[in-house]
């Protein structure tokens, strides 16, 4: 009975210290995705500020009978892709994540020179968040 009892109790020691490395090690990786992230958190908002800002501009002018908006309305859908593919990149730590970031500062640049143009405040909103998100995705 005695020997039963020991071999239990061996057999439990042995099940939690598996499971505290096991778990010590689940933390380390979590620990590491986020430092990761956090390396990139600045451009991620940067980039979804950006996303914000080219959706509503877009729908603003969308609303605009002026022929003279398509560009900008093209360029906005342009950035909002760009930006979430950075985004997607950036979280999941990809090689080519530089390539992607200067890709998406060269789209941001282009938008934000093509919202400048326009008086509306949904515009100039996007064109300064644009250009924020280039400078970040530049900085990468």
């Amino acid at each position: 009975m005695k020997k039963l009892v020991l071999v239990f109790a061996a057999i439990g020691f042995v099940a939690m210290a598996a499971t505290s490395k096991m778990s010590s090690s689940n933390d380390e990786v979590t620990l590491k995705s986020v430092l990761k992230i956090e390396k990139y958190q600045a451009c991620i908002d940067a980039c979804n500020a950006c996303i914000v800002s080219c959706k509503k501009c877009e729908s603003v002018c969308s609303k605009e009978k002026n022929s003279k908006m398509t560009e900008c309305k093209k360029l906005c859908k342009e950035c909002v892709s760009s930006c979430e593919k950075a985004i997607k990149a950036m979280k999941a730590d990809s090689k080519n994540v530089k390539s992607i970031c200067l890709d998406c500062a060269k789209v941001c640049e282009k938008c934000a020179t093509e919202c400048e143009k326009f008086d509306m405040a949904d515009c100039k909103q996007c064109a300064i968040d644009c250009r924020i998100a280039a400078k970040n995705c530049n900085e990468m």
